[in-house]
């Protein structure tokens, strides 16, 4: 695992959280297309209500690259350092979001918007994530080793 995380690390990372989100973005238009196609089909515009549902499907995509600018200038500016963090309990799953509190803080929470399953459970077993930043407005950049994720996270108090 080695103590610092490397560039090629933090590459590979964005590589995948770009792939990731492309993904979420096709997904996205295929369910737009199947709503467009049900709708010529049964003659109704009445499927067009469910345009939220494929809103929600690019959202992951999008958040992705809106913050893909940020999360790389963090990662330019700070060091990357090793944290120790656990679940908040009560508050693991709010939606999507998750709660991470480091060790020693006193109810500072680390927020994270976006967390796949294989992530949180990599999370639990290990108990670490690697951090760059915070800045002024308490953003950082989030990287997983073992399991390629990285996003932009911010420090909350509670």
């Amino acid at each position: 695992m080695g103590a610092v995380v490397g560039e090629e690390w933090t590459q590979r990372c964005l590589t995948r959280a770009d792939r990731r989100a492309v993904g979420f973005i096709v997904i996205a238009l295929l369910s737009f297309g199947v709503l467009w196609l049900v709708s010529l089909w049964i003659g109704s515009k009445w499927v067009f209500v469910l345009i939220p549902l494929c809103i929600e499907f690019a959202v992951p995509g999008l958040r992705h690259f809106f913050s893909r600018r940020v999360v790389r200038r963090l990662a330019a500016s700070f060091p990357w350092h090793q944290v120790a963090v656990t679940f908040v309990p009560g508050r693991a799953r709010v939606g999507r979001q998750a709660y991470l509190e480091t060790a020693g803080s006193d109810r500072t929470f680390l927020r994270l918007p976006e967390m796949p399953e294989r992530v949180r459970e990599q999370v639990r077993r290990t108990g670490r994530l690697w951090l760059a930043g915070p800045d002024d407005r308490g953003r950082t950049a989030v990287l997983t080793r073992g399991t390629p994720f990285v996003t932009l996270g911010r420090v909350v108090i509670r």
